[in-house]
């Protein structure tokens, strides 16, 4: 699989063109080093107006659903996954709830964002359980002393943006404070085929209403030395609010949506217990909330959660390499309105992994196995990494794993409206494996391969009676293809001309369905899908395009409702206006063909070209700052 990401570990060096600093490539999670991974680095598309899940959307084997747009959920799936069988990580700390349905990565403030670490593959035994396809971990900026942004920004369909942090070294300690605002009013006019069944029909022309959407952030982050380790410490809030407009053939206008979340931390790490040895503690906790009013409720509804444990990890340096002993143990608790909505249970994991060096360093293998229990849950995650130096800028990768998911408190519990719980589900399992040529040189980095992911028992919905439907263990599918990606490093003769590209093969098959499905694709999931950027930076200017091209997709499992192939083109540009402080005015425009016909997987519409202007300041410490 192609993994490629512009970003450098600490030890490369910055490419520096005027003041802009352009990150060299580097492919490799710090979770799992031989996995399939792409690292995106928030800081390349700064000033952009671009969310988390178009972040995500730039690494190759992922697909990102977007549900109406414009702060409305976005999920994201990788190598055909569900959206659940993806787990989101929030500094390492997962986020979906008990909802099942997979984490909203729009529920996620862009603003705090350092970098992406986009892992693919069954990646149990590094992560746990859950990541039956892969992890998207946000890791958001770290403490340091002297740096400090801010930028405001304003567009089409009434959306506005503003966000400020600053870094303080305070004595020993170094802090980090970050808040972010975005909102939308969402109303954007679009073109909807009334009879899509009738070949010709002409499209309406519409305005998408009750689609407005706000949210808002806080990052709080503090650093110190602690003995021989560091003690880290993090706070972060988030709420918004959303309409709910509901598809074109059935409107909600009185639908909304409110959430909000709190996160905790406190990890204490690097202590060498002797030489050799060294251990990390973590506590954590988390409270979220949802609240929602929904068509032919009588009155809305609230779900409450809460989640926390400890982890411990020891770490001990051989002759070999760096093995690796983790333990943890949590809780997690529901309290939803309705039947069956007070519910909790506990989790416990062990794992051990290794990182091997051998051949004289040529060869590089990461083995891992963990053990966990979720509740009434109980399995073994395996990994299987390896990495084969070919040339020294040349390298193969390979890995093969296996994982597992526990079955949702929705999913086994809640009656939440026309689906009702099953308590006798089972887990949902993975199998993956991958391969892939990595050439990682001064040019820049570019990487193909291949892959191939099994999901036995996946949890679908069916219909349990004529108004009800009811989770089952009813999926069983194979997904393969191809994964590439390339990116270059800047070319000065060429006015700092930089590309990335990143394409997806995808070929999946339904192996376990009635006649009118067996064999066929699976729902939503795009045979083709391209990502490319080009950019060039001339003295104060920096410009750039950028490509998305998903493929073709079926709407049901037989496979005869297609939503059509989709291509769209955005731009994008910035002017320095000052040096010290950097002062940047950028220019953002989404869909610069106005392409009013878009839809999503359920049918809701996107919007049609999206005009953003910010003006971004920003400040950096001198040179050996905290």
């Amino acid at each position: 699989m192609l993994s490629f990401a512009l970003g450098a570990s600490a030890d490369e060096p910055p490419v520096l063109m005027d003041e802009l600093v352009v990150r060299l490539p580097r492919a490799e999670a710090a979770g799992d080093p031989t996995a399939s991974a792409t690292v995106v680095e928030a800081r390349r598309f700064a000033g952009e107006a671009k969310d988390v899940a178009a972040l995500v959307a730039t690494a190759p084997g992922v697909a990102v659903n977007e549900y109406g747009g414009l702060g409305q959920l976005s999920t994201v799936s990788i190598r055909g996954s569900m959206a659940s069988g993806v787990l989101v990580l929030l500094d390492g700390l997962p986020l979906d709830g008990g909802s099942g349905a997979g984490s909203d990565l729009s529920a996620i403030p862009r603003h705090w964002v350092d970098r992406l670490e986009v892992v693919r593959g069954a990646e149990g035994a590094h992560f746990g359980a859950g990541a039956l396809a892969g992890v998207v971990n946000v890791v958001t900026r770290r403490p340091r002393g002297g740096d400090w942004s801010a930028e405001a920004g304003a567009g089409s369909f009434g959306t506005l943006s503003a966000a400020g942090d600053g870094g303080v070294a305070a004595g020993a300690w170094t802090l980090l404070a970050a808040g972010s605002f975005d909102g939308t009013q969402g109303d954007f006019p679009y073109r909807f085929d009334e009879r899509p069944e009738i070949s010709g029909d002409p499209l309406l022309a519409r305005r998408r209403e009750n689609n407005g959407a706000w949210r808002g952030g806080l990052l709080l982050k503090a650093s110190r030395p602690a003995g021989a380790g560091r003690l880290d410490l993090l706070a972060q809030l988030s709420a918004g609010r959303r309409e709910l407009a509901g598809s074109p053939y059935l409107l909600t206008p009185r639908d909304w949506q409110e959430d909000g979340r709190a996160l905790v931390s406190a990890r204490l790490g690097g202590l060498a217990l002797r030489p050799g040895l060294a251990s990390a503690l973590r506590l954590h906790g988390r409270l979220d909330q949802l609240t929602a009013r929904l068509q032919g409720a009588p009155t809305a509804f609230t779900q409450r959660g809460a989640g926390g444990g400890a982890e411990g990890e020891l770490t001990l340096a051989h002759p070999g390499g760096q093995a690796r002993l983790a333990l943890s143990a949590g809780a997690e608790a529901l309290a939803s309105e309705g039947p069956g909505g007070d519910r909790r249970r506990a989790s416990a994991a062990a794992s051990l992994s290794d990182d091997l060096a051998l051949a004289g360093g040529r060869l590089r293998l990461a083995p891992a196995l963990r053990a966990e229990v979720v509740g009434p849950f109980s399995g073994l995650s395996a990994k299987l990494g390896a990495s084969l130096s070919l040339a020294p800028a040349l390298r193969l990768r390979a890995s093969a794993g296996r994982s597992f998911r526990a079955p949702s408190f929705a999913e086994l519990y809640l009656t939440q409206g026309l689906a009702s719980p099953n308590p006798d589900l089972r887990a949902e399992r993975g199998l993956a494996g991958d391969a892939a040529l990595v050439f990682d040189g001064a040019p820049g980095l570019l990487s193909l391969g291949g892959f191939v992911q099994l999901y036995q028992d996946l949890i679908l919905y069916q219909r349990a009676s004529f108004e009800q439907f009811k989770p089952f263990n009813a999926g069983k599918a194979a997904v393969s293809g191809l994964e590439a990606e390339v990116a270059t490093t800047p070319a000065p003769a060429l006015l700092g001309l930089t590309g990335s590209a990143s394409y997806t093969l995808l070929v999946t098959e339904n192996l376990r369905a009635g006649e009118e499905a067996l064999g066929k694709w699976l729902t939503l999931r795009a045979r083709h899908r391209l990502y490319a950027r080009a950019a060039i930076a001339p003295g104060p200017l920096d410009l750039h395009v950028e490509l998305h091209h998903v493929g073709r997709q079926f709407k049901d499992p037989g496979n005869t409702r297609v939503i059509p192939a989709a291509t769209v083109v955005s731009a994008g540009g910035s002017v320095r206006l000052a040096r010290s402080p950097a002062v940047r005015l950028h220019l953002e425009i989404e869909n610069l063909a106005d392409d009013r016909a878009l839809q999503d997987g359920l049918g809701n519409p996107l919007p049609g070209r999206l005009v953003m202007v910010t003006l971004r300041a920003q400040g950096t410490a001198p040179e050996g700052a905290p």
